[in-house]
Parts: C-alpha cells; structure tokens; sequence
C-alpha cells in the first residue's frame, strides 16, 4: 500500500468555520496573541487564558468537517495516510482520519502548567508530565491530580517548541510515496522546513488559494480552497 503524507495548516478547517489569527491584524477574537497565546500571557492573567481556550474549545464542537477533511480520510481507502497538521482542533478526527499529529497540540486536552519542554522553562522543577483528554474546558482551580498545580490547555504558544519527532518525521520523510500541503502558506516554520524535506516524494501536490511558497518547482500546485481541490485531488488519486 502507497503511503500519503498531507501536511496541512489553518486553511484546512477556515471553511469549517474555525478562525484564523494570521488574518486578523495582530488579535485574535479581539485578543492580542501574546496575551492569550504565549507563557508570559498565561503568567499575567491565567483567568483570561482559560476563558479564551473554553471558547475555542467550544466553537470547535459547534464545528463540522467540510468536505477536505473528508476527502482526506477516505484516502485510506487505497492508501496509507498519515496527517500532520498544525491545527489543534480535530475536525480530521471526526471526519475518519485514523493517523494524525498534532504538531501544535489539542484543544481537547489539557496539561499540567509544569509541563514545560524548552527553555526557559527547562528547569528541572519543571517536570510534570501529566496530559489528559477533556469533556468539559479547563478552568481556574484545575488542579493537576499529579502535583496540585493549575491545568492549561495542551497547546503549543508563542516560544514553545512543537512536537517534532525526528525519528518519526524521517521515517515519513523516507518512505512517502505522495506528499500533499493544504492550508498552509509555507512561509513560517514548521512548514517553511517541513515541505523542502518532502521534496523527495515521487508525487507532490501543494493546495491553496495564493500559492506564495517559492519552491514549487516540482510540485503539481491546485489553486483553491482546501474544499474545492482536496476532494479533486483524493478523486484522482483514488481513480
């Protein structure tokens, strides 16, 4: 079986109605990002941080896969797919994708604030490892169960690392026979280092609506939305 890596970004899931920040001039649902999306906002007003990740959380379940995300999924019908995304909710989940990373976490799950990976919150106080999936939004007075401190969402902010398994990524790097971008611009990191790496895929295809990225030499590029052209592109491979 052929094996699909599709890498997508927040373009994926805008037409299922999740928001954008890069759009937005600098807020985010009138917030500015650093207050509600980096380590230094969360050490200001953990109250805010709280209150703007249950909305997040809860304008996710609101949302549906569009038709992207299915056709992403129903790739596994002749393929091994595997996803790697940059979005944290889970609308590829929903549709039926069975492989999926989350580069940038999940707005389903929630971590103990210790939970920290890269400096400067690598100090070996640090160090607890508690994540858990949710059913309701984290508030003010979550206490981890492992040590008692206050429970955050499981997101990647401003200056945290992503998950990046290297191990991992090379083994999908190696042995991808088709590799997709969606929804990305490919102008910042990860994805500005991630598609060079897939540039040994013997079939590449980059969706979106202004392809930007300056390197699509070899890439079979499908100007559109993620809902116009995924489903296009899952056609003809699945033909």
């Amino acid at each position: 079986m052929k094996k699909i890596v599709v890498f997508s970004g927040a373009g994926l899931s805008a037409e299922s109605g999740i928001p954008t920040f890069r759009d937005s001039g600098g807020l985010w649902e009138q917030h500015r990002i650093e207050d509600v999306a980096s380590p230094e906002g969360w050490e200001r007003n953990k109250e805010l941080v709280l209150n703007f990740y249950q909305q997040r959380y809860l304008k996710s379940l609101q949302c549906r896969p569009n038709p992207a995300h299915t056709a992403i999924a129903q790739l596994q019908q002749s393929f091994e797919v595997i996803n790697i995304t940059q979005n944290i909710d889970t609308l590829l989940e929903r549709a039926g994708a069975q492989n999926v990373w989350h580069l940038h976490g999940r707005i389903d799950y929630q971590k103990c604030e210790l939970h920290y990976s890269i400096p400067p919150y690598d100090d070996s106080s640090f160090s607890c490892n508690y994540r858990a999936q949710i059913a309701s939004p984290t508030k003010l007075g979550d206490l981890c169960p492992k040590c008692g401190s206050q429970l955050r969402p499981d997101v990647v902010w401003f200056g945290e690392a992503v998950d990046m398994r290297q191990e991992y990524l090379d083994e999908q790097v190696e042995t991808a026979d088709i590799f997709v971008g969606i929804g990305t611009s490919a102008q910042v990191y990860p994805a500005a280092g991630l598609l060079p790496l897939f540039g040994r895929a013997p079939q590449k295809f980059f969706i979106d609506p202004h392809p930007a990225y300056d390197k699509l030499e070899d890439y079979e590029v499908l100007e559109g939305t993620a809902s116009e052209q995924m489903p296009r592109l899952a056609a003809m491979l699945l033909v």
